[in-house]
């Protein structure tokens, strides 16, 4: 109840503070108190230690925070006077504040999410050149990269008004698309999980010699195709194909548009369409007996046959036939290669719910799996920080949720997070039309790629629970009837529930005890099913989140009716798990394929469960995502392997404070890591990967039953920290490549899926040198086609990617 009170106090004081959105002009031509302070006021953040043990407090005062902690200072300086007196800063603060240090006459206050907000009262809120204002504080959180601080702080005066403060603006900077944010220090040296953290920090000597072994091997790179063919035959003789005259396609049992998209790809790689060119027969034939999206190509000096039983298979061969393609090369090696995928699930979960990325940079994402045989787009569109998808009917999910700005009322935008400044010009506004999204579905089509539409519920369905509240009090004034405006409320106006998300949401969870909530699912999913229809993309699979609630409900007057009936749960702790089963029957019951987190599918009673659901498997390996993974497919649900260690490409790719993303399942996930993972065989991925603090770690379990497997891998990239088009594409490739790679290609280094070794750990003899000395020259081999061939063409299509650090060691002179 205090929390709640606070919030509201908070909510009134902002309210009154700013009547209006941002943008509404000062009266006069002089500038505003706030666009003074915007363009003159610098602001420093310097966190001056981690405490991973705990032990954080501040000067003068005997509070100590016995949780992971950091300590922190923020300078405000400015070349002019600046009276800030009833002004107040709001900025992006991830973990939130514990302890402020008073004394200089400053408050900082928690809002919701990451927003907070900081009152300077007194003498101290006259800055001056000679005399800036520290303010420390202590945060309950580790700053290990600098990924956990967000830019566009924005400033609020006394009479509403308001600005962005340039000083914390993010600026380009030269190295491989990365983002800078002048405002923020260099972070201390001390950046350790704990005491018992033994990750390795990325330096020059680190890097050399855990590159050890790596080398070059140019002769795998003209014949190389990545992801890895499973049966390739060279030309003893080293005949080569001589395409610089092009191609000339003669089809059987298929169209020339069916898989126009890959002649586009073999194009670009200068390989066109040309009467005179090389022919090239493709046969496509049910009765052929060879696997669903598998191929046969055999390319001679005389001519290119392609062989599939779907149109999958066409399409991957001359992916495959662009793979071996360099631009400006007019030729490529004579081979014959058999293939075929080892799962069929091969999938990329894309994040544009927390910032956004437009139809452009979709499609373009598209392009980049189609070319490396990924063939399912995971497309999160919805979660506490932005809706991000049309649906008719329902106008506020767009108009007010896939917009952030300054709003207390949040009647015309939700409040800004995750660094998305005061106004609705950045990453945090956006949405796709759905036109937009047609269009969309249509074109991964063209490339064998299905759109998963993902809109998380119960939890993280902020945006959603807030659009439906506005809609609800703009129907309210426009004197509609109770029923009416309540019919697609998600809340509870009477719910006294205090809580906190994760992301620290005090209001992001929908009720599941008002029969409005299944409505607003039905229509949801009824217009998904009519978009995909006109885009003559059945919908095949949805994804209803279902993770991370965060214990709402408790004090709802609703729920408590609710739980009362003869036919609902009788415990709030089992809501949870009823909305879970109850909308993945409603999903089934339309021919759709459920799908949801693991975490909350695990708190569902399976027999409440339509027959077939998917499961991705988020938890660590560490933390038992083996064990969760064994035991859902054993459940015979369709799990897909979806675990952070490597899986998850919003996590830093070393540890080193410059790198992105937030550290919370790993500290270091890169490239080589995710090549090395043996997705049959989790147990014995102990033998190679260890905890978030470098420990090691044992996995003891009984293989899966017989005939139970896994449907599939996918990658994921949440985008908290990915604010634009470069950080995104650091931060997938070159992930992505291996995420390919394991996903088509089962290594022969790979234990067996049925030999499973009991408590199995770190450096375990029984994995053995051999099978170790056989991943290191497949790494090699991989590597070499991927940086003499792949990311040369990557680069082409206007791709930002991460280049590891040299490794270098000193020689003493003899």
């Amino acid at each position: 109840m205090v929390d709640r009170a606070y919030h509201v106090v908070i909510a009134a004081l902002l309210l009154s503070a700013c009547a209006s959105s941002l943008e509404r002009l000062p009266a006069s031509n002089s500038p505003s108190d706030a666009e003074r302070i915007g363009a003159e006021l610098n602001i420093t953040y310097r966190v001056t230690a981690n405490r991973g043990d705990g032990g954080c407090s501040l000067p003068g005062s005997n509070a100590v925070i016995d949780d992971p902690c950091y300590e922190a200072e923020m300078m405000l300086s400015s070349d002019a006077m600046l009276d800030m007196s009833g002004a107040t800063i709001h900025f992006s603060q991830v973990d939130p504040v514990a302890l402020v240090d008073e004394r200089a006459g400053a408050t900082i206050s928690h809002a919701n999410g990451d927003l907070h907000s900081l009152a300077i009262q007194g003498d101290a809120a006259v800055v001056a050149p000679d005399s800036p204002l520290e303010i420390n504080f202590v945060v309950k959180g580790l700053a290990l990269t600098r990924a956990k601080f967000m830019p566009n702080y924005y400033v609020v005066d006394a009479d509403g008004d308001i600005a962005l403060i340039k000083s914390t603006r993010e600026v380009e900077s030269e190295v491989m698309g990365r983002k800078l944010l002048p405002f923020l220090a260099p972070l201390p040296p001390d950046l350790r999980l704990s005491s018992n953290d033994f990750t390795p920090l990325e330096t020059a000597v680190v890097t050399y010699a855990e590159s050890i072994g790596t080398e070059f091997v140019p002769e795998a790179v003209d014949a190389g195709i990545i992801p890895t063919p499973a049966n390739v035959k060279l030309a003893t003789d080293g005949q080569r194909l001589d395409l610089s005259n092009g191609i000339s396609p003669r089809f059987e049992g298929i169209e020339a548009d069916d898989i126009s998209a890959a002649f586009k790809r073999l194009e670009i790689m200068g390989v066109a369409r040309k009467d005179a060119g090389l022919p090239l027969h493709i046969e496509v034939s049910e009765n052929l007996a060879i696997t669903a999206e598998g191929y046969e190509l055999d390319a001679t000096p005389a001519a290119i046959s392609i062989r599939a039983s779907d149109t999958a298979g066409a399409f991957y061969a001359l992916q495959s036939l662009s793979a071996l393609a360099t631009p400006g090369s007019g030729s490529i090696p004579a081979l014959a290669v058999e293939d075929e995928p080892r799962f069929a699930f091969r999938g990329l979960h894309l994040d544009i719910a927390r910032n956004f990325q437009g139809p452009d940079v979709i499609r373009a994402l598209i392009d980049q799996m189609a070319a490396y045989k990924l063939n399912k787009l995971h497309l999160h569109l919805a979660d506490d920080e932005g809706w991000r998808l049309e649906i008719k009917g329902l106008p506020e999910l767009t108009d007010v949720g896939a917009r952030r700005c300054h709003d207390p009322a949040e009647d015309s935008c939700l409040l800004p997070q995750l660094g998305s400044g005061p106004d609705s010009n950045g990453s945090g506004t956006g949405f796709l039309s759905e036109p937009e999204y047609i269009a969309l579905l249509r074109y991964a089509a063209e490339r064998n790629v299905d759109i998963i539409p993902a809109l998380d519920m119960p939890g993280h369905a902020r945006a959603a629970v807030k659009s439906m509240e506005a809609r609800y009090r703009r129907l309210k004034s426009d004197g509609a009837s109770e029923e009416e405006a309540a019919r697609f409320l998600l809340s509870d106006p009477q719910d006294l529930t205090v809580y906190s998300s994760i992301q620290h949401y005090s209001d992001n969870t929908i009720n599941v005890c008002r029969a409005s909530a299944y409505r607003f699912a039905e229509h949801v999913i009824d217009r998904l099913i009519v978009m995909h229809a006109e885009a003559e993309t059945p919908l095949r699979r949805y994804h209803i989140g279902a993770d991370e609630t965060a214990g709402a409900w408790i004090e709802s007057p609703i729920c408590a009716a609710f739980l009362a009936r003869e036919d609902t749960p009788d415990e709030v702790e089992e809501l949870s798990g009823y909305f879970i089963a109850r909308v993945a029957h409603m999903v089934s019951e339309r021919g759709v394929i459920a799908g949801a987190w693991s975490d909350g599918l695990s708190d569902t009673d399976a027999e409440m469960l339509p027959s077939r659901v998917q499961s991705n498997i988020w938890g660590a390996l560490a933390g038992g995502g083996a064990s969760t993974a064994h035991d859902h497919a054993n459940s015979g649900w369709d799990v897909v392997l979806s675990i952070p260690d490597a899986l998850y490409f919003d996590l830093p790719y070393a540890a080193h404070p410059d790198e992105g993303g937030y550290f919370w399942a790993i500290r270091r996930a890169p490239t080589r890591k995710l090549f090395t993972m043996m997705p049959e065989n989790l147990p014995a991925m102990a033998a190679y990967w260890k905890d978030r603090e470098e420990r090691p770690i044992v996995i003891d379990l009984q293989p899966l039953e017989t005939g139970k497997s896994f449907a599939g891998i996918q990658g994921q990239i949440w985008s908290e920290t990915v604010r634009d088009p470069e950080t995104l594409g650091y931060q997938l490739f070159p992930r992505m490549y291996a995420l390919a790679e394991r996903a088509w290609h089962r290594a022969e280094w790979e234990v067996e899926a049925d030999v499973i070794l009991p408590n199995i750990t770190y450096g375990d003899d029984r994995i053995g040198p051999e099978r170790q000395d056989a991943m290191l020259r497949d790494w090699n081999r991989f590597a070499s086609i991927l940086t003499a061939k792949e990311l040369p063409k990557l680069e082409n299509a206007g791709w930002a990617y991460r280049l590891p650090a040299p490794g270098v060691i000193r020689v003493r002179d003899r």
